[in-house]
């Protein structure tokens, strides 16, 4: 239900993403089952970081989004990555 918000903000959001691009290894916003990927049904976001955990939280206190109270909540968590299978040398 924050469809216009969250437009009036992504251009900000965007350019808070620029400096850390290299360190996304994947992200996008969650949508409702059944709806399309417009941007109009977006319900969270996910972003995949290789970085330390002060980084990703300095990321996320200045992203506009946060800044303007779009999230509920935040879970900022390390993943244990399975797949794909990296194979020591």
């Amino acid at each position: 239900g924050r469809a216009e918000q969250r437009a009036k903000l992504q251009p900000a959001h965007a350019t808070c993403q620029e400096p850390f691009l290299k360190l996304m290894v994947y992200g996008g916003g969650l949508v409702s089952e059944g709806t399309d990927t417009s941007g109009n049904h977006i319900t969270g976001d996910v972003i995949v970081f290789s970085a330390d955990r002060q980084m990703v939280e300095e990321f996320h206190c200045n992203d506009p989004y946060t800044q303007e109270d779009m999230f509920e909540f935040a879970l900022i968590e390390p993943i244990w990555r399975r797949i794909p299978i990296i194979y020591p040398d």
